[in-house]
């Protein structure tokens, strides 16, 4: 689960400044899942978990105002090559507002809230992988990869932002996978 792998991550403000495409990518604050439609023939959502309540770190509950979050992972394909790992948390409280999370399924959650015009992103925070962290994640989340880290691939770098609308806020965090456009521009 990357909710809980990504509290040993080092978030912070910092970009990779030597490789301008990838910042790019990273901190585009419109639709990733519009983004990622331009780049591929066919886009697709496959969901690979849904939590009914999980425990937050301290960050994460900072970041949503809650101690108690629905989880939602999905991967990203396109063309049917992985892209992006993503997952969102949502209040109990942001679900009663915005009660469409709940039904999601293998539709993308930037289809349901970037719809809303009130919609805002508040600013990003970024990491970079370890070797380590990658391949624990990797191995945990069984993220099926020709590519790996190494000399041709670079370690995955991760945003997270709040998507809010009204009371509703939902964390989202993506983590480009090495086969991601980001990484190839």
């Amino acid at each position: 689960m990357i909710n809980t792998a990504d509290h040993a991550w080092h978030w912070g403000p910092e970009l990779p400044q030597s490789q301008l495409p990838l910042c790019n990518w990273l901190q585009d604050a419109g639709s990733l899942t519009e983004r990622l439609r331009r780049h591929c023939r066919q886009f697709r959502v496959q969901l690979q978990s849904t939590t009914a309540e999980i425990t937050l770190t301290p960050t994460q509950a900072a970041w949503i105002g809650a101690e108690r979050a629905f989880c939602r992972e999905v991967l990203l394909l396109c063309d049917e090559q992985p892209w992006v790992y993503a997952s969102s948390l949502y209040s109990p409280s942001t679900l009663n507002v915005v009660p469409a999370l709940a039904g999601l399924g293998q539709r993308a959650l930037g289809e349901l809230l970037f719809e809303d015009p009130q919609l805002q992103r508040r600013e990003f925070e970024f990491a970079q992988l370890t070797a380590a962290q990658w391949r624990q994640l990797a191995q945990m989340q069984s993220i099926v990869q020709d590519t790996a880290p190494g000399d041709s691939y670079p370690l995955p770098w991760a945003r997270r932002s709040l998507l809010a609308t009204g009371q509703a806020g939902v964390l989202v965090t993506e983590l480009f996978l090495p086969a991601a456009q980001a990484y190839r521009e």
